[in-house]
């Protein structure tokens, strides 16, 4: 982890120097823009971001957590409130020097907070109902395909999981497919129909997620859908459908002069990321014809709820260790007695094949799918819930020595598969009862390392720039709740959650990292106790991991989230907006 940093920041500073001076000579000629005016242009402007930078020093010194000094109780906790405060050292310094670079940086250009407008947002249903309404019954529909095309093993399509340094993570075999799994759910009370997709990928942006409900709006507008839900399963083994896992060294040295070009000559240079664009025009064609299947094949029937125990073959790897332990099944019969439909819900990574490996597998949902299909006459949709740090655990199965990861994922699958089966909690029906209410909100950047991202261009999600340097920056997403019959309501999350955030039990005062208090209620305190809750997470977006404020940690400290989190106001700012959808239900 030091080693990457350190790698990072130091390719950063050479490649700031080297594009601006890239970009300058090289696009200057082209303009007739003589280039020492543009170099004294950038010299004025230096000196507008030194005030800036000096004044978030003082607001960075602030991770030092002085008002928190305490005395020790033991020589362990000495040595650990010690350990603490060299960290909030080094990561002030660190914190310091990328805000510098990210001030100078050549950026694209973020959108405007006061003028931008999310055109292809839902809000939801405008009538909440506490009661089924007079008549109604269930209808469910469900669409589903391949989004491979065939080309994965041309060299030019990335695997997500890990960054693509120093060689190009290249997929090099197929184990399976890569899929996108579609349902339409509509409660019969007139007020529309809700679609939940699921794709086979390692993210989504809230920009591709706009931008397959374009394609969709004359369709949702001709049947009444109300809300388009686009999720990824989050599997670090499939081609990367988010950006960040391209090829890091192209696209810090070239991005950057793209930039100067685009921003300062009018040019139209398109940028490197790590999505293949042929794969995510495929992607977007296929969902959208998942989505209008599933809607057009929507058949009448009955909903029933289950859940079974799978918490230990589920390991937590970081505090608080809280942990919704089960898989949740909504099981679909139709009147007709035709094929059934299965969504379940997960809180287990995809991380059978590890995190750096360059084949494609779906993982455990793609094997659990063809058991149910087979076996059960059943479709399956997976959508994970809070797993933030959760993975697999498959010691509880011992299974034989010798068995290749693909046969450890099918053997793990096959398990949970049994569970769902044979050792569920007796089915209750659901209610044919559905609301849905969805709002929009800022996550704040306070990560640097992913500000550079975003100003490199090597992710898609919407930011916006609050200062004339986007030397701060926020994430426009969403978040959303839903009701599924009276007894249970779904928090739709845009990244991964923290489960404490959704059930409680996030560590407070001197026993988090920062010493301070996490002063929010619990998503199940906010829905309270009358309903049980379930996260759908990486729900229409990837704002990377949500931790609780006082828990995002040192960079230096052996975990690895804060590194692809937004930063350390994550965990607030999706707790208030979830509040303020919940609270503004007029119920």
């Amino acid at each position: 982890m030091k080693k990457i940093i350190s790698l990072i920041l130091s390719v950063v500073m050479v490649f700031t120097i080297g594009s601006v001076s890239f970009g300058v000579d090289a696009f200057a000629e082209e303009t007739q823009a003589p280039a020492t005016d543009i170099t004294t242009q950038i010299s004025g402007e230096a000196g507008e971001i030194v005030p800036i930078i000096a004044g978030s020093v003082m607001q960075t010194l602030g991770y030092l957590n002085f008002s928190n000094f305490r005395l020790p109780t033991s020589t362990d906790d000495f040595t650990d409130m010690l350990l603490k405060f060299l960290y909030g050292i080094v990561d002030v310094l660190i914190d310091v020097v990328l805000k510098a670079i990210n001030s100078v940086v050549p950026s694209i250009d973020f959108a405007d907070k006061d003028s931008y407008e999310n055109e292809q947002f839902y809000p939801g249903m405008d009538e909440y109902l506490a009661e089924p309404a007079p008549g109604a019954v269930w209808s469910v529909g469900y669409g589903s395909g391949s989004i491979q095309t065939g080309n994965e093993l041309d060299g030019n399509h990335y695997v997500g999981g890990s960054l693509s340094f120093p060689d190009p993570k290249s997929a090099t075999a197929i184990y399976d497919d890569q899929r996108v799994r579609c349902v339409a759910l509509n409660d019969g009370s007139g007020r529309g129909t809700v679609v939940i997709a699921v794709v086979d990928g390692f993210g989504l942006s809230n920009t591709d997620v706009a931008g397959i409900r374009a394609e969709l709006a004359d369709f949702a507008k001709a049947n009444n859908v109300v809300g388009i839900n686009i999720s990824v399963l989050h599997q670090h083994s499939c081609v990367d459908t988010f950006g960040m896992n391209g090829d890091l060294l192209k696209m810090v040295f070239t991005n950057p002069a793209a930039n100067i070009a685009n921003n300062m000559f009018g040019a139209e240079l398109e940028l490197l990321d790590g999505r293949n664009k042929a794969f995510m025009e495929n992607l977007y064609n296929v969902t959208v014809d998942a989505v209008e299947t599933a809607v057009e094949t929507m058949e009448k029937g009955k909903i029933y709820y289950s859940t079974a125990d799978i918490e230990d073959l589920a390991r937590e790897k970081r505090d608080p260790y809280v942990i919704d332990g089960n898989l949740h099944r909504f099981r679909f019969v139709p009147a007709d007695g035709g094929k059934e439909t299965w969504i379940v819900n997960s809180p287990i990574h995809c991380v059978g094949k590890g995190a750096a490996g360059t084949e494609i597998t779906g993982d455990y949902p793609y094997y659990m799918e063809q058991i149910i299909n087979k076996e059960e006459n059943a479709n399956l949709m997976v959508v994970l819930g809070a797993e933030l740090a959760i993975s697999s655990d498959s010691e509880p199965l011992n299974l034989p020595e010798g068995l290749d990861d693909i046969e450890h994922i099918n053997a793990y699958a096959t398990e949970l598969t049994r569970r769902l089966v044979e050792e569920s909690t007796k089915e209750v029906e659901v209610a044919p009862l559905l609301n849905f209410k969805m709002g929009q909100y800022y996550v704040p950047v306070t990560n640097q390392i992913l500000l550079f991202a975003g100003k490199l261009g090597a992710i898609s999600n919407t930011v916006v720039g609050l200062d004339k340097y986007d030397f701060n920056a926020e994430i426009l997403t969403e978040i959303g709740y839903l009701e599924l019959g009276t007894d249970l309501a779904v928090a739709l999350v845009p990244g991964e959650l923290e489960p404490a955030i959704a059930y409680g039990g996030c560590l407070q005062g001197a026993d988090s990292w920062t010493g301070k208090d996490f002063d929010y209620p619990s998503m199940q305190e906010v829905v309270g106790t009358d309903k049980k809750l379930i996260v759908f997470g990486l729900m229409n977006d990837q704002v990377g991991y949500i931790l609780p404020d006082n828990e995002f940690k040192s960079l230096l400290a052996g975990e690895n989230e804060e590194i692809v989190a937004s930063g350390n106001k994550a965990g607030s700012a999706t707790i208030t907006a979830f509040i303020d959808v919940v609270e503004s239900i007029e119920k």
